[in-house]
């Protein structure tokens, strides 16, 4: 008798796998036959669009226009880059480049400012973070992808650009004329400020901006400074290295930084703090809808590592996706693909949300500043605020 339950058991596993694998396999022999139907209709239009288009179209321009289409449709960031596309990428990251200097991503379809970067036309012609561009040069903006509206807007120096934007709260269509020029991104300023208070203000994460970061602190420490303000307002991001390099200055050994999840459970990467803190003294944060990216990891990783910190302003950006630079061609042709999501030591998911700020303070339209504490509302209160954490951490 047990001996036939003990058949009848194994009968029915194994009809139970091979069913389970039937019905697998047909899944998947489903999903083939449905992405030939598919590729059977772009191959249909392709021909169509050859034979009958009012003039003749070159077949790479159909394709290119056609990897655009299916790498926009997936989000903000992923993108086909022709071989130019590709070069200012990576420029970009070095530091210098020729422009107006912003950036911008596609928001509700609508290419938007992430932020203007410090000290360049766009900063210094009033563009400001949640401008939504409608018009380049007069023409519209609508269904066209972050990549074409980024090379529209270079430029070589001295030449100009008109933009429309619409702003938050607003009606107005307001229109910017900018004059591009050579962007060089200095990362790192520092000053010291009242109260024997140390300034740190890193404007992107760049290939330099740990060391020069570094050297700062080093002084810092030197000079007895009690406390830190760390502004990251209007910080559009940068490398993921430099923000871990960053971040690890603050951070004890071990400690965690932020983690990377992809498709699979097995994509999961844990970035930890590798080094001896070099700073461990009371932090403010500064941070606005104009940080992003790099800047929401670094914020992150303090506030939820260290207790003598506190982040002051508004709620971040909200861009927390990884994008893999994918060469295709030895032509230079490339896709920035979204790979995965980056989620804070706590395991909060940035992309999207953004980070609510522990004190929220306005910064009023008189107050446009930066920098200086007597015209800056929210690094006034910042101030305050790295005051009492030194006292209570004394």
């Amino acid at each position: 008798m047990r001996k036939r339950v003990l058949i009848w058991v194994i009968g029915f596993l194994f009809l139970s796998f091979m069913l389970g694998f039937n019905i697998e396999t047909s899944q998947a022999r489903k999903n083939e036959e449905e992405l030939y139907r598919e590729i059977e209709r772009f191959v249909n239009v392709l021909n169509i669009v050859k034979k009958e288009y009012v003039t003749p179209v070159e077949d790479k321009k159909l394709i290119y226009g056609a990897l655009k289409g299916m790498l926009s449709s997936l989000d903000p960031y992923s993108a086909f880059l022709e071989p130019e596309a590709s070069k200012e990428l990576q420029m970009e990251t070095s530091g210098e480049f020729e422009g107006v200097g912003m950036e911008i991503t596609l928001k509700d379809g609508i290419i938007t400012v992430v932020s203007p970067i410090e000290d360049s036309p766009a900063w210094n012609a009033g563009v400001k973070s949640g401008d939504r561009i409608i018009e380049i040069d007069g023409k519209s903006t609508k269904g066209m992808n972050t990549w074409e509206a980024a090379q529209k807007l270079r430029g070589k120096k001295g030449t100009s650009v008109t933009i429309s934007v619409l702003r938050e709260h607003t009606t107005k269509i307001i229109k910017i004329t900018l004059v591009r020029d050579v962007i060089k991104i200095k990362s790192v300023k520092s000053s010291i400020l009242p109260e024997n208070i140390g300034y740190i203000r890193i404007t992107g994460f760049q290939e330099r901006t740990g060391s020069d970061l570094e050297t700062v602190l080093k002084e810092f420490n030197n000079q007895k400074i009690m406390a830190l303000i760390l502004d990251l307002r209007n910080n559009p991001g940068g490398l993921l290295n430099a923000a871990i390099d960053v971040s690890d200055m603050f951070l004890p050994k071990g400690k965690i930084i932020v983690s990377i999840q992809g498709r699979r459970p097995e994509d999961k990467k844990v970035y930890a703090c590798q080094k001896s803190q070099l700073w461990d003294k009371p932090v403010v944060i500064l941070i606005n809808n104009g940080s992003a990216s790099a800047s929401e990891i670094v914020t992150g990783a303090l506030r939820d590592n260290l207790n003598a910190c506190k982040t002051l302003g508004l709620k971040t950006f909200g861009k927390g996706s990884v994008q893999n630079l994918i060469k295709l061609d030895e032509d230079g042709t490339s896709i920035k693909l979204t790979i995965a999501y980056y989620y804070t030591p706590s395991g909060v998911r940035i992309d999207g949300k953004g980070i609510e700020p522990d004190i929220k303070v306005e910064m009023g339209e008189e107050s446009v500043e930066i920098g200086l504490p007597e015209k800056d509302i929210q690094l006034k209160k910042a101030i305050e605020e790295a005051s009492k954490l030194f006292m209570a951490n004394k």
